[in-house]
C-alpha cells in the first residue's frame, strides 16, 4: 500500500492515505453512497448534509443561492471523480486495476467549503502487466460501479437519468485526459455552474455546442 500511495499521490489533487486493519473509515464511505436507495443498501441520504454544506458555501462565495441542481450535480461529480481519477492514475502511472467497490474507498471533505480533501483506500487492487488491458479493466470496473452509484443517486431535485449516467463516462474521460495532458474533453453532462450569477459554462460544457 505504501508503494501504491507513493506512485499515485503526485497525480492527485487530494491527499491519499493507505489504510490498515486498524484504520477507521473516513466520514464518507464510497460503497455506502453507491448503494444508498438500492434494495438492501444504505438507508437514508448519505450525501444530504454534504450537499447542504456545499449549497451554503456556494451562496457565501457567489453571494447568491445556487439552483438546487447545481450542488446535486457537483456532489455527484465528486463522487465519480474520486474513483475515476484514482482508478485511471493507478492504471496509467502504476500497474494496478482498482475497483471502487472493493478498494475500501472513503473520503473527507473540507468543513466550510465542502470540497473533498482526503481519500483513503484499503486495497490497491489487482496487478496487471499489460498497459492497455490494465486501463480497460480499470475503466470497466469504474464504469460498472459508477453507474450503480448514478442510478441510485436521488438528491431530491431534477437530475435526470441521462445526465447522471453521462457523468459517469465524462468523469473517466476527463481523468484520462488530465493524466495524459490532453485538452478538456467534450462532455455530455453538465454541472450547472453556469446557472449561478456571475459564472459561465465550463470548458467542454454541452451548452457551448448548442450556442
Amino acid at each position: 500500500m505504501e508503494h501504491f500511495v507513493r506512485v499515485v499521490q503526485p497525480h492527485l489533487l487530494w491527499q491519499l492515505v493507505g489504510a490498515d486493519d486498524n484504520s477507521p473509515d473516513l466520514s464518507l464511505v464510497w460503497t455506502r453512497i453507491a448503494s444508498a436507495g438500492a434494495p438492501g443498501g444504505e438507508i437514508g441520504d448519505p450525501t444530504g448534509p454534504w450537499r447542504a454544506a456545499f449549497t451554503t458555501a456556494t451562496e457565501r462565495y457567489y453571494r447568491s443561492p445556487p439552483p438546487p441542481a447545481m450542488p446535486a450535480a457537483f456532489v455527484l461529480q465528486w463522487c465519480l471523480e474520486l474513483p475515476a481519477t484514482l482508478g485511471a492514475t493507478a492504471a496509467i502511472a502504476g500497474a494496478w486495476v482498482l475497483d471502487p467497490r472493493s478498494a475500501g474507498l472513503s473520503f473527507a471533505v473540507e468543513p466550510s467549503a465542502a470540497y473533498p480533501t482526503t481519500l483513503q483506500v484499503r486495497s490497491a487492487g489487482e496487478l496487471v502487466a499489460d498497459p492497455a488491458q490494465r486501463l480497460e479493466a480499470a475503466r470497466r470496473a469504474y464504469v460498472d460501479a459508477g453507474r450503480e452509484l448514478a442510478e441510485n443517486y436521488h438528491p431530491g431535485v431534477n437530475l435526470g437519468r441521462h445526465q447522471r449516467l453521462a457523468m459517469v463516462d465524462d468523469l473517466w474521460a476527463m481523468a484520462v485526459a488530465r493524466l495524459r495532458r490532453r485538452p478538456p474533453v467534450e462532455r455530455a453532462s453538465c454541472c450547472y455552474l453556469y446557472a449561478v450569477p456571475g459564472t459561465h459554462e465550463c470548458a467542454g460544457c454541452p451548452r457551448l455546442r448548442r450556442h
